[in-house]
């Protein structure tokens, strides 16, 4: 997996308050992006591991995984990543949060937790997230639409 392009424009921190403002944010990102990206902590073996995870339901909007540079990351540390197409089940998924940070339950099973979501679009990234700081990072054409 290719390691992912950031846009070099300006970037707006964005942290939404509440569901209602999670719902709207996640619709107008969805709405503009066309795959995205989660980080997998701490990695897969192979991309079986996910699809018979609790996030086996997007094994099919399956694009890419691998190890890569994660937007989230100013180290420039690659990242165990999971791409996936815009599709009905990652919108689902995504549309059924409480809020952009609640991905982050492990699989018993297999140990292994979703994080970091970015939103991809046109091979860049225009949003991202930063889990442990809990705060979004939105492009500034993106974010005067919120």
């Amino acid at each position: 997996m290719k390691d992912l392009e950031v846009r070099t424009d300006s970037f707006i921190g964005y942290i939404p308050k509440n569901k209602k403002d999670y719902l709207k944010f996640i619709q107008l990102i969805l709405r503009y992006a066309d795959s995205v990206c989660f980080q997998i902590n701490p990695f897969l073996d192979n991309i079986d591991e996910f699809n018979s995870s609790i996030w086996g339901e997007m094994a099919d909007s399956v694009l890419d995984y691998g190890f890569a540079r994660a937007a989230s990351d100013p180290e420039n540390v690659k990242h165990h990543l999971v791409l996936l197409n815009k599709d009905y089940f990652v919108w689902q998924f995504l549309k059924e949060r409480k809020g952009i940070f609640d991905y982050t339950q492990e699989d018993s099973d297999l140990g292994i937790t979703l994080e970091d979501p970015a939103f991809i679009k046109d091979g860049k990234v225009f949003c991202y997230t930063v889990t442990h700081e809990k705060i979004c990072i939105v492009a500034e054409d993106i974010y005067t639409r919120l």
